[in-house]
């Protein structure tokens, strides 16, 4: 029941056999699932499946082997196993070499029919040689061996190599590493198509004459030992390959990330370019606007108040040069009215364009003569508080936050529907905070949207590179705070400070 030596070194000589083509086999399955290459990973299935089919019949030939050292009768069904996936392991591996050679998607239907074709030619062959005839040739088992390795074998593992040796050139120039692990697996595969012309010994020709028997009475030593050499030679190769691969691939999805970065750096350099740009420009049409006004109020109340005030002389000296006339006296009366009405309206524009007190005494006086009395004729109380270090600061900074502070009561006075409202200012070192609030009708702000006057601000305070929080809830009013820098071009931090945020009302039950 022992086995010899030399028997028990043909055992492991097919277990590692097996075992160098079967960690190939899941080698090649695994590179095939993460190619992110749909045409690659279709190539690597039939060189995977010829890896693992073919280990599985070498390990049956471990299975077969001590029975026929010891006379046993193998069964039938097991040999035929042995053979097909023998038979089967070779034709993907064809399959692999023709696919391989010309890697295109039409060339997949074609590798497909050619290893068929060969795998028919040889189940026809043994078939009728000698499946058929099983009693009266014996042997066949040998005789199919053979042919599967005369048919399919030797011109898959050629093919292989032939493959193999493409992709070794196409990468010599891109990837030097790659195309020399390519060419040692193409090496290993030729070799090993070689050594399947000395099979077992057969009634099949030329395997009466060239055979293992042969081969070991030459060199002295077993074609099974060469073949599993070989197998782990070419399995070592393709695995480095595959570790190159992959590490390839790792570079380039770095390069593109990197490359992905960079651009995205681009971009965002270019929107913050285009921000600026437009910061610089909505800059000028401000500056540009205030100084149309500037100039519009400054004629306005040098012309035209003149002129009227003039008009309204002529009618007061008219009317006591015309006497006892009743009539005419009541028209110019009538009529000095309404140039004196005129004149109030003119200043009220001349006001709203441009206060003088805004140009001459500063942003507190011109935001107290605005609470006490722009809105004092609509009855409606706004208080007003000034608070900290008050100074007059640049004129910019000046104008954008008297025109922030008028267009919220403005929208106090069309939309709040309140009875009071209050604006504070708080000047501090490096910063003025501006609050303005109402207790009126409110909005929820991320329904409704902000409207063009809300709008208007946010912009008008990013221009001073400042900030906005507009708290506010249905019923609960509305409070907005401005917090902007002393001089332009200083930054502010990027949230408002605590003591001067307004929490919003908690909800009611």
């Amino acid at each position: 029941m022992y086995f010899s030596f030399l028997q028990l070194n043909y055992l492991l000589m097919y277990f590692i056999y097996g075992l160098a083509f079967f960690s190939m086999g899941l080698a090649m399955a695994l590179e095939g699932a993460r190619s992110p290459d749909v045409a690659e990973a279709t190539l690597l299935k039939p060189l995977a499946m010829f890896g693992i089919l073919n280990a599985i019949s070498q390990w049956l030939e471990i299975v077969i082997l001590p029975g026929v050292w010891m006379g046993i009768a193998t069964p039938r069904p097991l040999l035929l196993v042995k053979l097909f996936f023998l038979a089967l392991s070779f034709a993907a591996l064809t399959a692999f070499g023709v696919q391989a050679y010309r890697p295109a998607r039409r060339q997949i239907a074609a590798s497909l029919y050619v290893s068929l074709g060969f795998l028919l030619v040889y189940i026809l062959a043994i078939g009728l040689d000698h499946i058929i005839p099983w009693e009266t040739k014996p042997n066949c088992l040998r005789c199919a061996d053979a042919q599967a390795r005369y048919l399919l074998a030797l011109p898959g593992a050629l093919l292989a190599a032939l493959a193999l040796k493409n992709h070794s050139r196409k990468n010599k120039e891109t990837n030097a590493p790659l195309a020399k692990a390519y060419c040692l697996a193409a090496s290993g595969f030729a070799l090993y198509g070689l050594t399947q012309i000395f099979p077992a010994r057969a009634a099949v020709y030329p395997a009466p004459f060239i055979n293992a028997e042969l081969f070991q009475e030459i060199t002295g030593i077993p074609i099974q030992l060469v073949s599993t050499l070989l197998a782990l030679f070419t399995m070592g190769s393709l695995i480095h390959a595959s570790h190159i691969a992959e590490k390839g691939r790792r570079q380039e999805l770095h390069q593109a990330q990197q490359d992905k970065l960079a651009a995205l750096e681009q971009v965002q350099a270019e929107l913050l370019k285009r921000r600026e740009m437009r910061k610089d420009l909505f800059r000028h049409i401000v500056l540009a606007q205030e100084e149309e006004r500037s100039r519009i109020s400054r004629e306005l109340h040098d012309d035209t108040a003149q002129i009227l005030t003039a008009a309204s002389l002529n009618m007061a000296a008219l009317k006591t040069e015309i006497g006892t006339n009743t009539k005419a006296t009541t028209l110019l009366t009538r009529s000095q009215s309404l140039c004196q009405e005129m004149s109030q309206a003119l200043y009220r524009m001349v006001h709203d364009l441009r206060p003088a007190q805004l140009d001459d005494f500063g942003l507190v006086p011109a935001l107290r003569h605005l609470t006490e009395e722009k809105w004092f004729s609509r009855k409606i109380t706004i208080t007003f508080e000034a608070t900290g270090d008050q100074r007059r600061v640049d004129p910019v900074i000046e104008t954008v936050l008297f025109r922030v502070a008028q267009e919220a009561l403005t929208n106090i006075l069309r939309h709040a529907h309140a009875d009071t409202a209050s604006l504070r200012i708080l000047f501090e070192k490096d910063q003025i905070t501006l609050t303005i609030e109402d207790q009126g009708a409110g909005f929820t702000p991320a329904l409704k949207g902000q409207g063009f006057g809300l709008a208007g601000i946010t912009e008008r305070v990013e221009l001073i590179n400042g900030k906005v929080e507009i708290v506010s809830a249905p019923g609960k009013g509305t409070t907005i705070t401005v917090v902007a820098p002393t001089k332009l071009g200083q930054t502010i931090p990027p949230t408002i400070r605590p003591e001067t945020e307004t929490e919003p009302p908690p909800p009611s039950v």
